[in-house]
């Protein structure tokens, strides 16, 4: 990882979150603080995210996504499908 500090969000930035959180939520007055904190934090977290982002160019994961198995066959439409489990139960009544 790089060995720069990790961004902040400017005051400006925050400010204009926290004013578009409280006209979303109706401009409910006597809230600033509270709009404030989560403005920071919304900001803080997207910065952060970007911040990890650009750190792993070139970094490969070790992950693997799991096989999910199928129990059907796919049909290729609703109708085939009703034909297919239709059928079955004739030839046996």
């Amino acid at each position: 990882m790089p060995n720069e500090k990790h961004p902040i969000p400017s005051e400006d930035e925050i400010r204009t979150r926290s004013y578009l959180l409280w006209e979303r939520e109706g401009r409910q007055d006597g809230k600033s603080a509270e709009y404030w904190q989560r403005a920071k934090a919304e900001l803080e977290t997207e910065l952060e995210a970007s911040w990890q982002a650009a750190s792993m160019e070139g970094e490969t994961t070790s992950f693997v996504l799991p096989v999910l198995p199928i129990s059907t066959p796919p049909s290729r439409s609703v109708a085939d499908k009703i034909a297919r489990d239709v059928e079955p139960k004739k030839a046996a009544g």
